[in-house]
């Protein structure tokens, strides 16, 4: 067994390294950039491999505790990882662990549409009450206290809430994912929502809502949308749905906005309107000033203002 492998062994079993802190990092790699998770190391801290066999068929029953795919059936808990929106009738894949079993029933780990086949499914857990940390390009960071990444055809990283141990006694991992407090930054800018989920295949992460917006500063900035899109191809993170920005006695609304905290401003599009004490003014792309919260309509200006 090499070092590394042991040394993830022992963070499973929850044993302290004396003479060091080890922490491992799984990567997932995109054209010429990378995206980076892992854990602290410290005590309490977990990170855990294991392996699921791959099967594909027609989709026959879905309940809470039993899938049927083609001509076999798997159970499933709280940890087995159900793509939204399945339908029976449809192609899937199953990745499932055929070592453990219930009731002659192999586990289910994942059930998604058919899409790229793989040879072998890889689970890798990361959980740590401190946060497991994910590094998206070079700009863009995520903290939450349970990530997995699945490796299998394709690669997908996912951060949440929940918790994730090692039963020693039946030598298998629980997985508890629940939704939770995942935070996504931009330099000073922080978002906080429930979940997470990165596909490297689109180069897209997904921050589902609702979600909090946070600045700090000589004037906080402080708002709401409904969720955040991050596109690593592009290096532009957006806010969708419902945005809204408060500061210094200013009240700013949009459909959506695009965060350039590197050059200190948000773009704003689709029906923007933008109050204070003093009165309004709307527009269909503004620029908003991240410090100061300062509006400057670039199209299709409207305005009425109070002596």
């Amino acid at each position: 067994m090499d070092r590394a492998l042991l040394l993830a062994l022992l963070l499973a079993l929850g044993l302290a390294l004396a003479e060091e802190v080890f922490r491992p990092q799984v990567e997932l790699s995109r054209k010429e950039k990378k995206v980076v998770a892992w854990v602290s190391g410290e005590e309490g801290s977990l990170f855990y491999a294991d392996y699921g066999d791959l099967y594909r068929g027609e989709l026959l029953a879905l309940s809470e505790d039993q899938v049927r795919v083609g001509e076999r059936v798997f159970f499933r808990d709280k940890g087995s990882v159900v793509e939204e929106g399945l339908r029976v009738g449809e192609e899937v894949e199953v990745a499932y662990n055929k070592d453990w079993e219930r009731e002659g029933l192999p586990y289910l780990m994942r059930l998604r549409r058919a899409g790229k086949e793989g040879e072998r499914y890889l689970r890798l857990v990361l959980f740590d009450p401190k946060g497991v940390e994910v590094r998206l390009g070079e700009e863009v960071e995520a903290r939450g206290p349970l990530g997995v990444v699945e490796r299998g055809g394709e690669e997908e990283l996912f951060l949440s809430g929940g918790e994730a141990r090692y039963l020693e006694e039946e030598g298998r991992l629980e997985l508890d994912p629940r939704p939770g407090e995942v935070w996504v930054a931009q330099g000073a800018v922080r978002v906080k929502g429930r979940h997470l989920r990165y596909r490297n295949e689109t180069g897209e992460a997904l921050l589902e809502g609702p979600l909090e917006v946070q600045r700090e500063g000589e004037k906080p900035l402080k708002g709401r949308a409904g969720s955040l899109r991050y596109l690593l191809d592009e290096d532009r993170l957006w806010l969708l749905g419902g945005v809204e920005l408060v500061q210094g006695g200013r009240t700013t609304r949009a459909e959506r906005a695009l965060l350039r905290e590197k050059e200190g401003y948000a773009y704003l599009f689709g029906g923007v309107e933008s109050r204070d004490e003093k009165g309004f003014v709307r527009g269909e792309r503004v620029r908003y000033a991240l410090k100061t919260g300062e509006v400057v309509v670039l199209y299709g200006v409207q305005g009425e203002f109070r002596e």
